[in-house]
């Protein structure tokens, strides 16, 4: 796993709410549009995976980034955004959805016990 120093929780709070909330309204979105139009073809190498898994795996691949570690620690500094690990393992571990469709076990680091649901 990356290091990361310490993320400052206040800087990054409105932001965070913002992700939680986003992520929420999309995913639900995305579940009337297939009620309404019907699942997607699976792509070819990933027809072992749900049409709700790759809701999930399409917006973690929004945060895939290799970055360098002293522009990391400034960043974390200054940015009100938490890094790009910490904007998809936080707001996916938030999600019900998120641990059901991948049936991620209760306890788990995807799945905790006590979720921040914001709305």
């Amino acid at each position: 796993m990356t290091y990361f120093p310490q993320v400052n929780g206040t800087l990054t709070l409105g932001e965070n709410i913002s992700d939680n909330g986003g992520l929420r309204i999309a995913y639900n979105a995305y579940r009337e549009w297939v009620k309404e139009h019907g699942a997607e073809p699976r792509l070819p190498g990933l027809q072992e995976y749900t049409p709700w898994q790759m809701f999930w795996l399409s917006n973690a691949n929004v945060w895939c980034a290799k970055n360098h570690m002293k522009f990391d620690e400034e960043a974390i500094k200054k940015d009100d955004h938490s890094p790009f690990l910490f904007r998809i393992n936080g707001p996916f571990s938030n999600m019900k959805d998120f641990s059901d469709d991948f049936r991620c076990p209760l306890g788990s680091n995807m799945n905790p016990v006590k979720k921040c649901l914001l709305w």
